[in-house]
């Protein structure tokens, strides 16, 4: 088994003798006879932690359309373009929800943490977009967004393997596009990395591999629903009208073995505040459900981790603050101060 640490940055690794030994975090120092270095955009920092300067990452970013399944069925398969010289060009794809997606455009950006979507993008995405489907309609669009890519240079290409001078670091940096499809492959690599490196691998003979699929309300019949419903009322509550989402199925994400405690976290697994009002009806509730079921204050539930606060604090909070200084200001003038609130 493994321990997750989230919310956790790595701030140090400790090198003695020419190999790594330890990973700091905030608050824990982990014993380390190996570390793997698949940080994505950061990689290159974490591999200056070791003493090494081997590769430079220059986050590439690219801006998507998102569009709303009334036109879903305008494409049933990924169109492409011919390639760009940066990239496999704008492409317009089905999701496996049944909305449409459409981008991304391609440019350098120096700043690791710059997520933004520009008017000038997002027009380059469109105008990309139409080329494939000409009647696409922007007024069907429910979100956009940007992702950043990890572009390794001077190599350009994946960079798999123990960093020269500490042979127990293993990169497995700069993954650009294709790294969800070729995560498995990578995988395999690492680990007979790791073990010609001399880490002992033994597969355990009662390992499962099948991970039983959690329940999605929305693609059951109706008898299967009214069955759920009957056995807890909670899956009859629907939190998410968009997307179909019950309470019940919101709660069992919330207590999967890998923990989520954010509106992103939530909306990944169940699909709640993914639909055409982007959590503005549902996103209120969720919270409400992640402060019951995790004991997490509503003021520090974040979208998706660090400083992304849903909530500043009560409503009228500030208002009840004002009230009180106008009370301290009337004694002070006996009682003949206004104060307007």
């Amino acid at each position: 088994g493994v321990e997750l640490l989230l919310s956790a940055p790595v701030t140090g690794i400790g090198v003695r003798r020419g190999r790594a030994f330890s990973v700091r975090c905030p608050g824990v120092v982990i014993d380390a006879r190996f570390v793997v270095n698949a940080a994505g955009i950061w990689a290159d920092d974490i591999e200056r932690m070791v003493g090494r300067d081997d590769f430079e990452i220059t986050p590439r970013r690219g801006e998507y359309y998102l569009f709303d399944k009334r036109v879903g069925h305008l494409v049933s398969r990924p169109l492409f373009p011919v390639p760009a010289e940066l990239s496999k060009g704008i492409v317009v794809t089905p999701t496996v929800d049944g909305n449409l997606i459409a981008g991304p455009n391609a440019l350098l950006v120096g700043d690791k943490g710059d997520l933004s979507t520009t008017a000038v993008g997002l027009a380059e995405v469109l105008e990309g977009a139409r080329r494939l489907v000409p009647g696409l309609p922007i007024r069907e669009s429910i979100t956009n967004f940007a992702g950043l890519r990890a572009v390794a240079a001077p190599i350009g290409d994946f960079i798999i393997g123990p960093s020269p001078g500490v042979p127990n670091f293993i990169n497995a940096a700069g993954i650009q596009s294709p790294g969800l499809t070729a995560a498995p492959a990578i995988a395999e690599a690492v680990r007979d990395i790791l073990a010609d490196a001399g880490l002992a691998l033994a597969e355990k003979p009662d390992f499962n591999s099948v991970r039983k699929r959690p329940t999605r309300f929305s693609e059951l019949g109706p008898e299967e629903q009214s069955a759920l419903i009957e056995s807890d009322p909670l899956w009859g509550h629907i939190i998410c009208r968009c997307e179909t989402v019950p309470e019940a199925e919101i709660i069992e994400a919330l207590h999967r073995p890998v923990s989520c405690t954010t509106l992103d976290g939530v909306k990944f697994r169940t699909r709640a505040g993914a639909g055409r009002c982007q959590g503005g009806f549902c996103g209120p509730r969720v919270v409400a459900i992640i402060h019951r079921e995790l004991g997490i204050s509503p003021e520090k539930v974040t979208k998706k981790g660090g400083a992304s606060f849903i909530l500043s604090g009560r409503t009228k909070d500030p208002l009840l603050e004002r009230a009180d200084e106008c009370v301290d200001e009337r004694e002070e003038v006996g009682g003949r101060a206004h104060c307007r609130v």
